[in-house]
């Protein structure tokens, strides 16, 4: 699938396999208010967000929480997109934002991916941004209309 700039998502386990990026799954208390991150080299650079620092995650790891393992397809989807988005140049906001585009791209269909969000919230993503979310999806906008649709979602959400 290609979404923004041309970035191919196609299959992340190879992407994880291609960079040697291991997965470890942490209990549940150690990373409970990230769920997950990550701290890896991607096409020659270090990426990673501030929590990896205070996690303490070595270079090339993805860490997730153990509660996680039945959503794994959809965290580490969302986890490689936002690391190759922040290779793009994308902040750490968005570069989260546009991962979760990307994922809504991929999984809106998808009810387990609902149940996933419904179990573990994200509190940066308010439940009916990403309903709103997937019925531009279902319209057919293109990722950058996506993006604002989200972004001004959430915006309204705050005030």
């Amino acid at each position: 699938m290609f979404v923004d700039e041309g970035v191919d998502l196609g299959d992340v386990y190879e992407i994880l396999r291609e960079n040697w990026w291991k997965i470890r799954y942490v209990p549940h208390r150690v990373i409970k208010d990230y769920n997950a991150c990550y701290r890896v080299v991607y096409r020659g650079r270090v990426i990673y967000p501030p929590a990896a620092d205070v996690l303490g995650i070595p270079l090339n790891e993805i860490w997730l929480s153990e509660k996680l393992r039945r959503f794994e397809r959809y965290v580490l989807f969302h986890e490689v997109a936002e690391i190759v988005f922040r290779y793009l140049g994308h902040d750490v906001r968005g570069a989260h934002l546009a991962a979760r585009v990307a994922e809504a791209i991929r999984f809106c269909r998808d009810p387990e991916w609902f149940k996933y969000f419904e179990e573990f919230p994200d509190y940066t993503v308010p439940m009916e941004c990403l309903n709103e979310l997937c019925r531009a999806v279902e319209r057919g906008l293109e990722f950058r209309e996506l993006l604002k649709v989200l972004t001004s979602c959430i915006e309204g959400y705050r005030q």
